[in-house]
């Protein structure tokens, strides 16, 4: 909720500014906003790093110079209808939290349209299936994305107790948070571990406690989410793998219609089926994968996945057999 009531208090500050220039300051803005004048403060530089050129007038208080407000969108219908899918897919994907926010946005969308728009949207957008994706309770009533963004926005470390599921056990960490981005039904956190000198990727959900340190930190110019994660076949990271596995004819139109992984090559084959190759960051999800199609497809390399892939069926097979 804190994110929310954030964003809320710094839009209200950006539009006292903008309606009444050189009136106010930050003590009349704390008074106004019941909050400290450091937050003001950090408020003000917030817009300004945004590109919201903010300037102080001595006593007379702040005056905005850039035009941040804009007139109402005039939207087409297909900008409109992308819009009001987008907001649905995020509001899915956000949770209870979010949905009295977006459905404001949604209705501030459709309200401003022309009638003739509004109308065909009415007749459209109900016939387009946004997705449900079930978010754990644990995202629901943990408070730890909203203390995420707010040390993503004060350049805070955060100290973390993280019960790691690989060992089993609970690990601790000092954090520099990057990002935050929602993968696979659950919000993930990446950042750079200070004991680890590793940029790494952890469920929020599976955080035990989570507090900000007086610690700053910077963000590298050169990070990215996209560019971090652009080789990983789903989610997880691991070392740079070449794969190749053959589907048979049968399943292998299903394959073709697909962009699986940005770096995939298709190569039909003399039988009518294919030939799929990847270079992906780990190769344990695309074993996984493979496994969903069943004796349709057939790794060639790498051994380790091939062998993988292999023992696991072979285990697959042991247990219906005791059944």
């Amino acid at each position: 909720m804190y994110r929310k009531y954030q964003m809320a208090r710094i839009i209200e500050v950006a539009s006292l500014i903008h309606k009444e220039p050189c009136r106010w300051t930050r003590p009349r803005l704390a008074a106004r906003l019941e909050v400290s004048i450091a937050t003001i403060q950090r408020d003000i530089d917030l817009l300004c790093e945004m590109g919201i050129e903010i300037i102080p007038r001595g006593k007379q208080g702040y005056e905005m110079v850039s035009d941040f407000f804009l007139p109402a969108l005039n939207l087409n219908f297909e900008e409109a209808l992308a819009l009001v899918t987008a907001a649905r897919f995020y509001q899915a994907a956000e949770g209870k939290q979010a949905i009295e926010v977006l459905n404001n946005a949604i209705h501030k969308i459709t309200s401003n349209l022309p009638k003739r728009t509004n109308e065909t949207l009415d007749r459209i957008a109900p016939q387009i299936e946004v997705p449900h994706q079930q978010i754990s309770q644990i995202d629901e009533i943990e408070p730890h994305r909203e203390t995420l963004y707010e040390a993503i926005r004060e350049r805070r470390k955060v100290n973390m107790a993280y019960n790691a599921f690989s060992s089993g056990k609970r690990e601790r960490h000092r954090l520099s948070p990057y990002a935050v981005l929602f993968r696979k039904h659950a919000w993930y956190v990446i950042g750079h571990v200070e004991q680890l000198n590793q940029i790494l990727t952890f469920r929020i959900n599976r955080i035990h406690n989570l507090f900000m340190s007086h610690l700053s930190y910077t963000i590298p110019e050169d990070f990215s989410v996209q560019k971090y994660m652009e080789k990983s076949w789903d989610f997880r990271l691991g070392p740079e793998t070449h794969v190749v596995i053959e589907f048979k004819p049968r399943i292998a139109p299903l394959i073709r219609e697909v962009q699986w992984h940005s770096t995939q090559q298709i190569y039909e084959q003399a039988d009518r089926g294919l030939r799929f190759e990847a270079t992906v960051a780990g190769w344990q999800e695309v074993g996984w994968w493979v496994l969903t199609w069943g004796e349709e497809a057939e790794v060639i390399q790498p051994k380790e996945l091939r062998k993988w892939v292999a023992d696991t069926a072979a285990r697959m097979v042991e247990v219906y057999r005791k059944n």
